[in-house]
């Protein structure tokens, strides 16, 4: 059984001084000072697992008067023209691999997962509950899977959350963490879950985790520190038909017929940070399973100097070797995942984007303010994400392709910028999934009420798929 998810650590304090100071020298030669305005985030619920997102809100202008000078020297000029790209290979240099971002902030201590060369099979080898000691029925819904991938040959935790009342057909939609993949995940908090107007859409949410720094890519090599990495294959062949039949069998709902939350109905995808370019990158790759995809402060190209520096810093900031992700720079692969440079499968889907410049706001100020560290790495990856956004709407544009972008005048890449946009990238996808369609009811017989059809918690015999990983 799993204890209930304590509430996860959205800002990191930085134990490591000496990679900013570095770094800090770095940054300092290539940007300007401007200390921004700030933009008030959005209040969200709060629930088990939640940062009490309540609490991310305008800081006083005052603050920015009392800020240390030394501790935003040179983070947060956006008015020129900077060398992003070169900018983030210095910092590398410079130790970035230690700054701290959402998520855990160092290389795991040993391999995340090593292959199990017993796993033959795709199957769910066990559902527990999300959060066993609370006792509100709508955290009942909420599941762990143990699912074990013959692909990867290794057991991935999943988190299963299912949507809400009794419905035949619902949209399914998946949730792509940052960089950390951190367990529990990003949507068990207040940017998900934790939030009731997100609980309460008829939609199951399906949250992978455990894949730290792997792109949610399918990797060329298995990768000394980060093990097997086959994601792309996990989530589109390996995973839906379980996930199909595993809601045959609906915790607490008596229908005329069972329950398969998918049916007829497309899949949706979120992404944050990290998350975001592989949630577009799917979509596009995969467009007869997907409706809609959402990134908010994503990257999406993998072949211009800003996305490859992004790639190899994020597989690099937890101990990876970027040439076991597609080869070498420049090869096939690598061209094959850039999504700007051919977003066709995307026609016809709902798009969203989001970014914040990374002006240095009053919000940022109150959070991170008393960690440079923080700040400079927050300031840079958000830059990034910016003009990699833009670079991906001109993209859409040009060919023709329906999109929506929000652009955040301040806020640095960290969950202040992520939490408001995530509401509104599910909002927006959600109509390009399906109408979810409510299951009748069956009279219990000689009763005028429905009878259980199984408890809470319990899905049974959930089956598997074939050792190849293939599927719908």
């Amino acid at each position: 059984m799993n204890s209930e998810p304590a509430a996860p650590a959205r800002t990191a304090v930085s134990k490591a001084v000496r990679p900013y100071q570095r770094a800090a020298v770095v940054v300092a030669t290539s940007l300007g000072v401007v200390l921004a305005g700030s933009v008030p985030a959005s209040a969200q619920g709060s629930g088990p697992g939640s940062a009490d997102p309540g609490s991310i809100a305008e800081a006083p202008r005052a603050a920015v008067a009392g800020l240390p000078s030394a501790s935003v020297a040179g983070l947060a000029y956006l008015g020129g023209s900077v060398p992003l790209a070169g900018v983030l290979g210095s910092l590398d240099a410079a130790g970035s691999g230690e700054f701290d971002r959402p998520g855990s902030s160092a290389p795991p201590s040993e391999p995340v997962a090593t292959r199990d060369t017993s796993i033959k099979t795709t199957e769910v080898r066990g559902v527990e509950p999300l959060y066993p000691d609370n006792n509100d029925p709508e955290f009942a819904r909420a599941e762990v899977w143990t699912v074990a991938s013959a692909t990867m040959q290794r057991e991935v935790r999943v988190e299963v959350y299912r949507a809400p009342g009794r419905y035949s057909a619902a949209p399914i939609v998946y949730f792509l963490d940052g960089v950390g993949s951190e367990k529990p995940s990003g949507w068990s908090g207040g940017m998900g879950f934790g939030s009731p107007n997100l609980r309460d859409k008829a939609m199951t949410v399906v949250a992978p985790t455990g894949a730290p720094a792997s792109m949610w890519a399918d990797w060329n090599e298995d990768d000394p520190v980060l093990g097997p990495n086959q994601w792309e294959t996990f989530l589109t062949k390996e995973l839906p038909p379980l996930l199909e039949k595993g809601q045959e069998e609906t915790a607490g709902v008596e229908a005329v017929e069972p329950v398969p939350f998918s049916k007829a109905l497309r899949y949706g995808v979120v992404g944050i940070s990290m998350g975001g370019g592989p949630a577009l990158r799917l979509a596009n790759k995969h467009p007869d399973m997907f409706g809609g995809a959402g990134a908010v402060s994503g990257c999406f190209s993998t072949m211009d100097d800003l996305g490859y520096q992004n790639t190899r810093l994020t597989v690099e900031s937890r101990g990876g070797d970027v040439e076991n992700l597609w080869g070498p720079r420049g090869s096939e692969q690598w061209r094959e995942n850039d999504t700007v440079l051919d977003p066709s499968g995307l026609d016809g889907q709902r798009v969203y984007m989001s970014a914040a410049t990374g002006l240095i706001g009053s919000t940022d100020l109150l959070h991170f303010g008393p960690n440079p560290t923080v700040m400079a790495d927050g300031h840079l990856l958000e830059k990034g994400s910016y003009e990699c956004t833009r670079a991906l709407e001109n993209s859409l544009t040009e060919a023709g392709i329906e999109h929506r972008v929000d652009y955040d005048p301040t806020g640095i890449h960290n969950w202040p910028v992520f939490i408001p946009r995530i509401t509104n990238a599910t909002e927006y996808i959600l109509p390009g999934l399906g109408e979810p369609v409510l299951a009748p009811v069956r009279a219990a017989a000689g009763a005028g009420g429905a009878g259980p059809l199984g408890s809470a918690g319990s899905l049974g015999s959930l089956g598997s798929t074939g050792g190849s990983g293939s599927g719908s």
